[in-house]
């Protein structure tokens, strides 16, 4: 976690040695302790004391209306705005007057305004509350808009347009991985691709984590490639083509030697196949060598010299069996080795370039020579993503398949959908490093530490998520697509902003898309802890939020807290009764575990939300209660 918030902290307002981040202009509601020489006095605003130059002599004792005039060196200057007979226990006269004091317009929501900031005790500005109305509109309701709004004060955030924005998306709750799959469907359906959107759509389908209907589309080309690929092994070869075997793809019974066999013998007489240059280029390989099986060619010298005019021009090469045969006549040359060559030439080139524009369609067109059977062809998609999805869902032991086959679905679910080992500790966190990396948290952080000619050899930073997106707006992309770019954008910066050092804390935020079972959801992390002498993380002292939405539970939240190298977990979901069933037969295992790591278990507890926990209302990431205030407490 360390190494993603190597970024510069978050700018704030300028701050003053035990007081408030003021700035001039501020409106501040406060209340004069004691009065000293030279119009110096200690004003209390809120929970703070400070000690400011007043312009005119005030009462000691009285509350009044001070506005900020000069922060300067240390040298708190305040003017008393007339406000006679202010009741602060009465907050709609008191935000009505500070209205008046601004000259904003009066109505509800500036009312609302105005007491939601005397009430929080945030500073106030007549910018600030004009901001702020405007900003408030684009929220679902006011309520949600003015917690944001406290968070960028509680966190001392920049007070501006895109963070409220950013921190608007993460509120909202859109799922993560929804967004990422509405994109690349609007990126998809652009007619005229540009070179960013094609290295977007490279990005989201990394990114992409496993659904059924992308199994459906790319399941049965992972098999085949598994079956084709130069650097499978012969136990994945074989795995691959036996479940080609069971979704139809391939006849049953047929061997490989036969089906090879089959495609030359057909190759003559064959027509009608797409018209595509790789499967052009296969079409001609097994017609001549099915001259080479007939004995047609004559001799071996005479093969070689056809393959090489009519098929090594195209770009393929010379099967290597033809040069290993000793010279004699054609018509005893095995012919199946160097046809099963030929083939894997064939899908190596049409998968060479599956990033690019029209790359997947030289792979359709492929399958589709290969099994000339359409209606049979959309059953074998169906039945290659019946039995990845059943292997995703499964654990190994329980799936009715071979050695063989369960070693190409994993191979496959590994290399392409993104399939985590959970168990696996190590997969997982560099699973968790590579995801964080494409989402492109680090472009700020690599701008202010890499000259331009370093990010012109090193260009991976800058094709992330992130500065992807932002390419992608400047080059004026549809209005929908447009849309759907800003609100991933805003979630990108809203982790990136609330992911901040606070004084001597340090918070994290990640949100990753995430497949587990097959089902798609999000993994939300929370980190909140100290800081060691060296600016690490702290292991002994912090606390700890997953969030998953998971299939059958639904919202879980797991709250882990770190005081001294122990640990006490609350698990938070709705279902308490079955969780904890369920848990207990693993709790012993967890207290092991953890004293491994030098790590002792407290206890587990399960908490419904409805009961005992905020009222059911979603939980706002480190808004007031990630704050720092000054105190370092441990527990």
């Amino acid at each position: 976690m360390q190494s993603i918030t190597s970024g510069q902290p978050a700018s704030s307002p300028i701050e003053m040695q035990g007081a408030a981040s003021l700035k001039t202009g501020q409106i501040l509601f406060g209340k004069v302790n004691k009065i000293f020489p030279n119009r110096m006095a200690e004003v209390q605003i809120g929970d703070q004391r400070m000690i400011a130059t007043l312009d005119i002599p005030l009462r000691t004792g009285e509350r009044y209306w001070l506005q900020v005039q000069q922060q300067n060196e240390g040298k708190l200057v305040l003017r008393a705005l007339e406000s006679p007979d202010v009741n602060y226990s009465n907050l709609k006269g008191a935000a009505a007057q500070l209205i008046a004091h601004l000259g904003v317009t009066s109505d509800p929501d500036a009312a609302k305004l105005a007491e939601y900031f005397l009430e929080n005790r945030l500073p106030i500005t007549k910018e600030t509350i004009q901001s702020a109305l405007q900003w408030l509109k684009a929220a679902d309701s006011l309520e949600t808009g003015l917690h944001i709004l406290k968070t960028m004060f509680a966190q001392q955030l920049p007070i501006g347009k895109e963070v409220f924005d950013a921190l608007l998306a993460q509120v909202k709750g859109v799922p993560f991985h929804k967004l990422l799959s509405s994109l690349q469907q609007q990126l998809q359906a652009i007619g005229s691709k540009t070179e960013t959107s094609v290295k977007l759509l490279a990005v989201l389908d990394s990114l992409h984590v496993t659904s059924k209907s992308r199994i459906q589309q790319t399941g049965l080309q992972q098999l085949v490639s598994s079956w084709l690929g130069s650097h499978s092994t012969s136990e994945l070869k074989s795995g691959a083509f036996s479940l080609l075997q069971k979704t139809g793809f391939i006849p049953k019974g047929m061997t490989e030697a036969f089906f090879l066999n089959h495609l030359m013998d057909e190759a003559h007489a064959r027509e009608g196949f797409p018209n595509h240059p790789v499967v052009d280029k296969l079409h001609q390989g097994l017609q001549l060598l099915s001259s080479v099986k007939s004995g047609a060619l004559g001799t071996l010298e005479k093969a070689e010299n056809e393959f090489q005019r009519s098929i090594v021009q195209g770009g393929a090469r010379t099967p290597a069996d033809f040069q290993q045969v000793p010279k004699k006549n054609i018509s005893s040359v095995p012919i199946y080795p160097p046809s099963f060559r030929l083939l894997e030439n064939a899908f190596a080139e049409a998968t060479a370039g599956r990033k690019a524009v029209g790359a997947n369609m030289a792979v359709k067109d492929l399958l589709a020579y290969l099994n000339g059977d359409e209606k049979q062809l959309v059953e074998a998609k169906g039945k290659a993503a019946e039995m990845i999805l059943q292997s995703l869902k499964q654990h190994p032991e329980a799936l009715t398949f071979s050695s063989n086959e369960k070693l190409v679905l994993t191979h496959v679910l590994e290399a392409e959908y993104q399939a985590v080992n959970f168990a696996n500790g190590t997969a997982v966190a560099h699973q968790l490093k590579e995801v964080t990396k494409l989402l492109g948290l680090q472009l700020e952080h690599a701008l202010i530490n890499q000259s331009a000619d370093d990010m012109a050899e090193n260009p991976q930073d800058l094709e992330t998520l992130k500065p992807l997106l932002l390419k992608l707006l400047n080059e004026q992309p549809p209005a929908t697509t447009k849309e759907m770019a800003e609100q991933l954008l805003n979630r990108i910066t809203a982790q990136q902003i609330l992911s901040q050092e606070n004084g001597p804390v340090q918070n994290l935020l990640l949100t990753l898309p995430l497949n587990l079972g097959g089902a798609q959801t999000d993994l939300t992390l929370q980190w909140s802890g100290r800081k060691t002498k060296d600016g690490s993380i702290d292991p002994d002292y912090c606390r700890v939020l997953f969030y998953l939405e998971l299939e059958g539970i639904k919202e879980t939240v797991i709250d882990m807290q770190v005081q001294n190298r122990v640990i006490k977990v609350t698990v938070i979901n709705e279902h308490v009764a079955h969780l904890k069933g369920a848990a207990n037969l693993y709790l012993d295992l967890l207290r092991g575990n953890l004293e491994k790591m030098d790590y002792r278990l407290s206890g587990v507890s399960f908490v419904n939300p409805k009961h005992e926990c905020n009222g059911g209302k979603g939980l706002m990431p480190f808004s007031e209660a990630g704050s720092y205030n000054g105190v370092d407490i441990k527990i």
